[in-house]
């Protein structure tokens, strides 16, 4: 679970209660940055970030998003699209030798100010698995849509997972209180899962995700869809699709070996992170992605 200042849970709780941007795409929480050095202009407050980056013509990586590795200096650049778009995407790298983040290896950007407790909003993201990959047994997961918690430990409610030669879409969510409270409190074990297999993983290729999550843990209430290039992939209405949650949902994008990490290196590939609010839609989403409109065949939709 990661630690918050005092300050700063008080200013994300403020923000929370404007409620999510209107915007389309909500630039003030997410979206494309121009370089990876921090804002030699540092804000002391929340909204006043919010604000700077909902307008700003030059985008520093520290104003949007949170750095989660083990060494920021060598394992997160800012390179051209392999696959020659023009755009600059991300090129995320881990060592085995890496000092551990949270008592795992990893390399992940997190939208900074992003939480949202329950109610529509819409994610996107991408990523690519670079031509040197290689198919491990041991699962590496490249994003999520995780929850914060003050004392539960529990898996993302949304995760997209590279495991041997599959990309899998795994799943969790209970509506029991997570507190500890109760007489049937929330526990790993009693905590609802599912996994889509989305497709077998193909290097040099984009995967572009496309989220629309109506939050809430209160059975009956709640939505979820996921498109995979231009597919719809996972389609379920009407059901709990989280947990109780402390500051909110959020999503994150990178490389993160839940386990032990099976091979001596991870590199990837992704875009940025991308949020929308209650009037976005799916074409809006993803023409902010690397595939665009480009579909490609995915399974059945699962229901």
């Amino acid at each position: 679970m990661p630690y918050f200042p005092l300050k700063l849970v008080a200013s994300l709780i403020l923000a929370a209660a404007c409620g999510p941007a209107l915007a389309q795409i909500d630039l003030s929480r997410s979206g494309r940055v121009d370089t990876l050095v921090s804002n030699p202009k540092k804000l002391m407050y929340v909204s006043e970030n919010l604000a700077r980056n909902a307008t700003a013509t030059y985008r520093y990586l520290d104003d949007v998003y949170a750095v989660h590795t083990g060494d920021a200096a060598s394992n997160l650049q800012l390179v051209d699209d392999p696959s020659g778009s023009g755009r600059k995407v991300l090129l995320l790298k881990t060592l085995k030798t890496d000092p551990l983040v949270s008592g795992a290896s990893r390399t992940e950007i997190s939208a900074k100010y992003e939480y949202v407790i329950e109610g529509l909003r819409w994610y996107g993201f991408a990523m690519m698995f670079p031509s040197d990959w290689q198919f491990h047994a041991t699962p590496t997961v490249v994003a999520q849509l995780h929850t914060s918690q003050k004392t539960l430990t529990v898996p993302p409610p949304v995760a997209v997972v590279a495991y041997g030669q599959d990309l899998n879409l795994e799943l969790h969510y209970n509506f029991r209180k997570t507190d500890g409270s109760g007489l049937d409190p929330a526990t790993r074990a009693n905590t609802g899962e599912q996994l889509a297999r989305l497709a077998k993983l193909q290097t040099n290729k984009w995967y572009c995700f496309v989220v629309r999550a109506d939050w809430s843990a209160k059975p009956g209430i709640g939505s979820l869809k996921v498109w995979m290039n231009g597919n719809l992939a996972y389609d379920v209405k009407n059901a709990y699709n989280s947990y109780e949650t402390w500051l909110g949902n959020y999503p994150k994008v990178g490389l993160y070996m839940p386990g032990v990490m099976g091979v001596a290196s991870r590199s990837l590939y992704t875009d940025f992170i991308y949020v929308g609010g209650a009037s976005s839609t799916y074409e809006l989403m993803a023409a902010q992605l690397p595939c665009g409109s480009t579909v490609s065949p995915t399974p059945t939709v699962v229901k």
